[in-house]
């Protein structure tokens, strides 16, 4: 996890530095926010883009989006609005997949 750096990108515009990236707030609303079984969905679904390099923002602290362990280094409590960046050739895709886990209310109940 490292800290997030300047630039004037907003919450849903271009991200720093451009790249055709896609970037999107996203307000946890999981009661236990962003806790292992959901960063774990995460992360292994976000490695299921190989095309696309993920990362997540809270605050000023950015994670890895394919690492469980940064993830739950961003302590992302309830009600917290993230920023999920995603780039490459699957962004997209993956950017859709990986925000609707940000925002599920639920995520304890998943196969993969």
């Amino acid at each position: 996890m490292t800290q997030a750096g300047g630039g004037n990108g907003g919450p849903n515009g271009p991200p720093p530095g451009g790249g055709g990236a896609v970037r999107r707030a996203v307000r946890i609303t999981n009661p236990y926010g962003l806790h292992h079984r959901v960063a774990d969905r995460f992360a292994r679904t976000a490695k299921g883009y190989a095309g696309a390099a993920v990362a997540v923002f809270n605050g000023d602290q950015r994670a890895d989006g394919k690492s469980l362990w940064d993830l739950l280094g961003l302590v992302a409590l309830p009600g917290a609005e993230v920023v999920l960046e995603v780039s490459g050739a699957d962004a997209p895709a993956a950017a859709d997949a990986l925000a609707a886990i940000l925002a599920a209310p639920g995520g304890e109940d998943y196969t993969i």
